[in-house]
């Protein structure tokens, strides 16, 4: 995808029943298109509920079908090519999105538990590259306790049970 038309975000909504003769139906592939100055203004400083009211606003404009996208991309002045890329890039953040149940729900906040059933337990005063701060997590599973860094809670597996990566030294409380 080309940087030349940074003015939209197009995204891919579910995919929802459509008649189409007699009875039977087919799934209809439909997207929103959200100007980027639109998008960037509903994710000023508020808070992350009045983003998400926000955010859910902008995504009931009408829906569009490719054709429509086409059509509309065309009109800003989109190549096929860039328009191609554009509807490539919407359908695999879609198909990133729903791999896997994904929530809203920040993954460092104590009592948050991943997929994999890793519950954050504590957070430590420890940290490591980057700014990451070590977190104590806990198997729901086995009850193994474990240090990880925070923006790796959300794709732990446990190091005991689950064959996970190895763990950080979990540091003493303070």
């Amino acid at each position: 995808m080309t940087d030349r038309h940074p003015e939209i975000v197009l995204l891919k909504l579910p995919e929802q029943d459509q008649d189409v003769f007699a009875g039977a139906s087919a799934k209809a592939e439909q997207f929103v298109m959200i100007d980027r100055h639109e998008l960037l203004q509903t994710l000023g400083p508020v808070s992350r509920e009045r983003m998400m009211e926000n955010f859910a606003l902008l995504l009931q404009q009408p829906p569009l079908s490719e054709a429509g996208v086409r059509e509309a991309l065309l009109h800003r002045g989109f190549s096929a090519r860039d328009i191609d890329d554009e509807l490539a890039a919407a359908r695999r953040k879609y198909a990133v999105m729903t791999s896997k149940p994904t929530s809203w729900e920040h993954i460092t906040r104590i009592g948050y538990r991943n997929p994999d059933g890793q519950e954050i337990v504590r957070k430590t005063d420890v940290g490591g590259p980057q700014g990451q701060r070590i977190f104590v997590l806990r198997c729901t599973v086995c009850g193994h306790e474990y240090g990880a860094y925070g923006i790796d809670a959300d794709i732990r597996r446990c190091p005991a049970c689950q064959e996970g990566p190895s763990g950080l030294p979990v540091p003493p409380e303070q």
